[in-house]
Parts: structure tokens; C-alpha cells; sequence
């Protein structure tokens, strides 16, 4: 096993630094990737997962876009709720997607490699919008969430999984602390470093709070519907719209990909 070196805390200062640290990191810990989120989430990872593609509406032919699909364990529920839908994983990392396409799938569910801050694909051309963790990987928020808003259909819809900072200052203390060491042993016994998974703690450090994140979010079209606290307000689960009669600021639009309908 080849120890993953690099500090996260000292590889998150710029956009720059954080795409190449988390495509680093997210290769060295794919293989175990699965295992790791079960392990640090003490088994509820898969249960907030399918909680999350619940929460999405009824459609009969949705285009969804998984954003850092990892090894397309959401992906794979979106294909089950969606059959006569177009799914779409993009994720940053080759290691992440060839496990991914390992998986299997049926004929409806795609995989692309590409960053979040251009998505390769066309302006509204998406119904729905997921991603588990994603948020709080971009390496800069609010030009993601602008691509989120410019690839979302006026009144389509996103669920976002992630980790929730503290309110108080105390109390982020001790989140660091209890993610730096649970995590980063995991990461530790599953990969070899202290970093792969003690990166979560340092992360979340530069997080926006819920306040500030919709905020954010109000920004660039985006409506923070629904708020749900997952294992004690250590995660939360978001469902945001993107506002009917607002123009999205278009920071790339690629053009090149208008799913089949």
C-alpha cells in the first residue's frame, strides 16, 4: 500500500491546490472508498444515500446529474427510482469512475470524468441535481453552485448530502477533533493515511454554515427548500430548487452534451 503523503490542511488554500489534492486523495483512497463511508458512518452511510434519492420528485423521464458520483452508489438508486430516465455520474477522479463502471448498470446510466466548476453539459438541460459530500469537496463553492443552477431546468430540482458545521465556535472545536481523529484512523487502516479521510475535518473548517450556505445558494437562483439534521446534526440533507423565471449566470456553458429526452 502507498502512503498518501500530502497534508490536507496545508493543500486547501486555493481552488488550485484543492482539485489536485482531492484528485491525490480521492485515487489513493478509491479502492477502499465504499468500505471507509460505511465504517466512519457506523453503517448509515447506505440508508442516507437511498434517504436522499427519496427525497427527489416523481418524474417518469428525469435527466439527473450525480456531482461526485465516487463509485456510483447513487447513481445506481437513481437508475432503480428512474428507469425511463437519462442518469448521469461526473466525478473528477479516473480512479473513482472505473470502479464505478465495474459496477454494471443498466443501458439509461452514463459516467463522465469532469470538474464541477465546468460541467460538460448543456444550459437547463437537467432535471434533477444530487450529490453526496459534493458541496463541501468543490474546490471553490460558488462558481459549483452557479454550474448547478445553469445545468438545472427553471424549477428542477437538487438533494445534497454532506457534513454541517457546528454553530458555535466550541462546538466546531470539538467536530474537528472528533472527525480529524475517527476519520483519519479510518483512513489510516483502510489506506494507509492519516489524510485520506482526516481531510474531512479540514475541509469542513472553510464550510459555509446552513445560514450562509443558502444564502449562497439565493445567489445564483437557488432555493433552499428543505433542511433535514442526519446523525445527531453531524450531516444534513438539502432540497433546493432552482427559482422558476431566473437566468442563471453561465460560467461555462460546454454545449456539447443535451441528454436524449
Amino acid at each position: 500500500m502507498t502512503r498518501f503523503a500530502r497534508r490536507s490542511s496545508e493543500a486547501l488554500a486555493s481552488a488550485g491546490q484543492k482539485r489536485d489534492f482531492n484528485r491525490e486523495h480521492f485515487a489513493a483512497a478509491a479502492a477502499r472508498y465504499d468500505q471507509a463511508t460505511v465504517a466512519m458512518s457506523l453503517g448509515r452511510d447506505r440508508s442516507w444515500k437511498r434517504l436522499l434519492v427519496k427525497a427527489l420528485p416523481e418524474q417518469p423521464r428525469p435527466v439527473c446529474l450525480d456531482l461526485a458520483c465516487g463509485t456510483g452508489d447513487i447513481c445506481l438508486e437513481l437508475a432503480s427510482r428512474y428507469p425511463g430516465g437519462r442518469i448521469i455520474g461526473l466525478d473528477l477522479t479516473a480512479a473513482m469512475l472505473d470502479l464505478a463502471r465495474r459496477r454494471g448498470g443498466p443501458a439509461h446510466l452514463h459516467y463522465l470524468q469532469g470538474d464541477m466548476h465546468a460541467l460538460p453539459l448543456a444550459t437547463a438541460s437537467c432535471d434533477l441535481v444530487t450529490g453526496s459530500y459534493a458541496l463541501r469537496n468543490a474546490p471553490d463553492l460558488a462558481p459549483a453552485l452557479a454550474e448547478i443552477a445553469r445545468v438545472l431546468r427553471p424549477g428542477g430540482q437538487a438533494v445534497f448530502l454532506d457534513f454541517a458545521k457546528a454553530a458555535t465556535p466550541t462546538g466546531q472545536r470539538w467536530q474537528y477533533r472528533l472527525l480529524r481523529g475517527w476519520c483519519g484512523m479510518w483512513g489510516r487502516l483502510l489506506s494507509g493515511s492519516w489524510e485520506v479521510h482526516g481531510y474531512i475535518a479540514d475541509s469542513l473548517q472553510g464550510f459555509p454554515s446552513c445560514g450562509e450556505l443558502a444564502g449562497m445558494m439565493e445567489d445564483h437562483g437557488l432555493e433552499l427548500l428543505a433542511r433535514q439534521r442526519l446523525f445527531g446534526g453531524m450531516l444534513q440533507l438539502l432540497q433546493v430548487r432552482r427559482e422558476p423565471g431566473t437566468v442563471p449566470a453561465v460560467v461555462t456553458d460546454c454545449g456539447g452534451i443535451q441528454p436524449d429526452r
